[in-house]
């Protein structure tokens, strides 16, 4: 065991007798170990970003689900269409906080984050800006069928 320590003794020292890192080396570590945590950063934003548009899509579906709902239980062919937040005169309710055999909720989650525009035949025709905040870039397009 001896010798281990001394091969160690001898080979872990600076040329000098000293033991320890020079600048030049714990500098470059310290810029290796940020353009890591940086790269690591600029994808958690990429993944926050993609996992609101996944959230807007999964909200967009089951919302026309709901639409879909709402009109088998009720026996219609068309609704009325809605503009969004500028034709609400006749608003459709999806969500009920206290559901009946009257009232029924068809959402089973609570009221929506964004604002959606519908045609008479009750498909999805526009999603805008709502109590969620702005619809993020990859739920701008409404998806078909």
């Amino acid at each position: 065991m001896g010798g281990l320590y001394g091969y160690f003794a001898r080979n872990l020292k600076g040329k000098k007798g000293q033991s320890g890192f020079t600048l030049i080396e714990l500098l470059v570590v310290v810029t290796i170990l940020g353009v890591l945590a940086a790269i690591v950063t600029l994808s958690l934003v990429g993944l926050t970003t993609n996992a609101q548009a996944k959230a807007c899509m999964q909200e967009y579906k089951t919302v026309q689900a709901g639409l879909d709902a709402y009109m088998a239980n009720n026996n219609v062919d068309s609704v009325s269409a809605s503009g969004g937040t500028s034709d609400m005169t006749k608003p459709i309710k999806l969500y009920n906080s206290a559901p009946s055999a009257a009232n029924p909720t068809y959402v089973r989650n609570s009221p929506t984050n964004w604002t959606y525009a519908w045609d008479a035949t009750g498909r999805i025709t526009g999603v805008s800006a709502g109590p969620g905040g702005a619809v993020p870039a990859g739920c701008a397009a409404v998806p078909n069928g």
